[in-house]
């Protein structure tokens, strides 16, 4: 057996694990102010009256971008330990060997790679730290090869100077308003000032308003400040149980902002540094719902650009978050009504998918909720108050989908019942099928099938023979009442007048009802039944007619083909026919009798 050595190529190998560990180049930002601050953060443990202060300068003409801190500094032992072996992480050997707890939490690097970044944007970086105690700065060169360099810096504080000559393809870090954004984007919560340029003020926050219990409007800021737009409602959480915390704040923004949010967008921070934006931490039905966090708990990936989703800590977070969402929705519907409709009315499909997949929610907005009618936007419980109660105290809610709306003669027999029509989308549908399963005595028809329960059947003998007389002539009729008294016939599909088909064919779910719906039109005539409105003069008039007179049965037809044309069914060429027919019958008596 022989054995060998692993050959590593260095000239390559830190450029390949530079460009391949982070998505977004600019987050060598982030790892820069990150180092400053850890530096900053183990100074204050030894000496707690120090004033840290992070600067952040641009010289455009040479090309450089620095960073400068007023932490530890380094020696030059240090120097070779940290920046010189990969892996190697002087604020992780801090973290755990330092007594100072809270110190140790206000840390914030782990794998001693993060440095790396830097040779992602720039051609050349330089290190220029002095360490206390130290009588000499050291200065440490590299271009992200196998060689680096050392000699004596120029440093005169303790601190530490990082001076990185971009890459081309960088350059636009040298524009000082994009500068600014990439530092507020990921450094905003850093606990120590950031400068900018000779700004006198840091450009960075410092404190979220969770830091310091802020109030409302404070949150409402902040959000708007991260946003870029004022939002429709917030929510503070802070989360503290087992293998989840986090704090934060949870937003609704207006739909016109929600554009530019990806849905279910979480800024999320760790130990007060921007991590990442995630999309799964919020449950799948929140697609209203956005958000900032600071999550100290998960476990990042190495590049520090995401987390590990499969870990306990993960999974309990998303549990945590969505018990929040659902929180933070039913406080509006209790407490901010006005504002819980407003968001309704920007995310209607979205806040009704969302009680459909979740049931805690359903259970408090479901009489909330408004769904448009004819006779304007409508709750269910005020529908079901209008429409008329039938045998057994049993309601119907009655609907006609968007792109299927009612006939005219449907509209005629609804409105002078006085019963509202509900115009729903497909969400709307599943909603109203969760309502009625949870509510006794209630149940849901589209409009198309569940007409016939709003006719009442004629019982006296003469409208039986009546029907009979129909039947002879090819036609299935029924004598019905119903209003308006002025519609005198009703074309319906015979399995429209029965209900237990109906009901059968609702069941199985909104594809089955749309091909139900659109299949109208597309059968043969006999697939269609005619009620005659017992409560109109002309139909009087047919009971008590000759059914031998053969004007008798030319009005008969002339009302079947003014029922088919009323009810807004698709004509097949067999039905045209038919229909075209008894209007010609119908003007030829016309014209016999002039």
């Amino acid at each position: 057996m022989s054995t060998g050595t692993f050959q590593v190529d260095f000239e390559h190998l830190i450029r390949l694990l530079a460009e391949n560990l982070y998505s977004d180049p600019h987050v060598a930002i982030r790892e820069l102010i990150q180092n400053a601050s850890d530096s900053c953060v183990r100074r204050i443990a030894q000496q707690a009256l120090f004033k840290p202060a992070i600067h952040v300068r641009i010289e455009p003409n040479q090309r450089l971008l620095i960073v400068e801190d007023n932490g530890t500094g380094m020696a030059r032992d240090d120097v070779v330990r940290y920046l010189a072996t990969i892996g190697a992480s002087q604020t992780r050997q801090v973290k755990f060997s330092t007594a100072d707890q809270n110190a140790a939490q206000m840390l914030i690097g782990q794998f001693g790679i993060g440095f790396l970044s830097t040779f992602v944007i720039g051609q050349q970086v330089t290190v220029d730290t002095l360490a206390e105690g130290s009588e000499q700065s050291v200065l440490w060169r590299s271009q992200g090869s196998a060689d680096y360099s050392l000699e004596l810096g120029t440093r005169q504080t303790i601190g530490t100077t990082v001076t990185i000559e971009l890459e081309p393809a960088f350059y636009n870090l040298l524009d000082e308003s994009t500068l600014r954004s990439t530092i507020i984007r990921y450094a905003d919560f850093i606990q120590f000032p950031v400068y900018l340029g000779d700004d006198a003020r840091p450009i960075n926050r410092m404190n979220g308003p969770w830091h310091l219990d802020g109030s409302e409007h404070e949150y409402i800021d902040y959000v708007k400040h991260r946003f870029g737009s004022v939002p429709l409602a917030v929510e503070p959480i802070a989360i503290k149980q087992h293998n989840a915390e986090c704090s934060g704040v949870l937003a609704i923004m207006p739909s016109s902002a929600a554009l530019k949010i990806r849905p279910r967008k979480l800024d999320v921070f760790q130990r007060r540094m921007y991590v990442c934006e995630d999309l799964q931490l919020l449950p799948d039905w929140a697609t209203f719902v956005c958000g900032i966090i600071d999550a100290p708990l998960l476990e990042l990936v190495a590049s520090r650009e995401g987390f590990m989703i499969d870990r306990p800590n993960y999974r309990a977070l998303r549990e945590a978050l969505a018990d929040a969402v659902r929180s933070f929705l039913i406080r509006l519907a209790q407490r901010e009504p006005a504002t819980f409709l407003q968001v309704v009315k920007q995310y209607n499909s979205g806040i009704k998918q969302a009680a459909v997949n979740d049931s805690q929610f359903f259970a408090a907005v479901a009489d909330l909720l408004t769904f448009e009618s004819d006779i304007g936007p409508i709750t269910l419980s005020r529908y079901l108050e209008r429409i008329p109660v039938r045998a057994a105290g049993e309601r119907t809610i009655f609907y006609v989908l968007n792109d299927l709306p009612p006939s005219a003669q449907q509209r005629a027999i609804v409105g002078a019942r006085g019963v509202p029509v509900l115009h729903v989308n497909l969400i709307e549908e599943k909603f109203l099928k969760k309502y009625c399963a949870a509510r006794h005595g209630v149940s849901f028809q589209p409009l198309t099938a569940g007409i016939a329960e709003l006719l009442e059947a004629e019982t006296d003998s003469q409208w039986r023979k009546l029907e009979q007389h129909c039947a002879q002539l090819g036609m299935q009729v029924y004598a019905m009442r119903f209003e308006p008294t002025n519609l005198a016939a009703l074309a319906m599909r015979d399995s429209d007048y029965k209900r237990e088909q109906v009901v059968d064919s609702l069941l199985k779910g909104s594809g089955s009802l749309l091909d139900f719906v659109q299949s109208v039109g597309r059968k043969r005539s006999d697939d269609y039944v005619l009620c005659l409105n017992t409560l109109n003069p002309l139909i009087q008039q047919l009971r008590d007619g000759q059914p031998s007179d053969q004007r008798w049965a030319t009005v008969v037809r002339a009302l079947w083909g003014y029922a088919l044309l009323s009810s807004g069914i698709e004509l097949t060429p067999e039905l045209g026919e038919a229909v075209q027919n008894s209007q010609m019958s119908l003007l030829e008596l016309a014209l016999t009798q002039g």
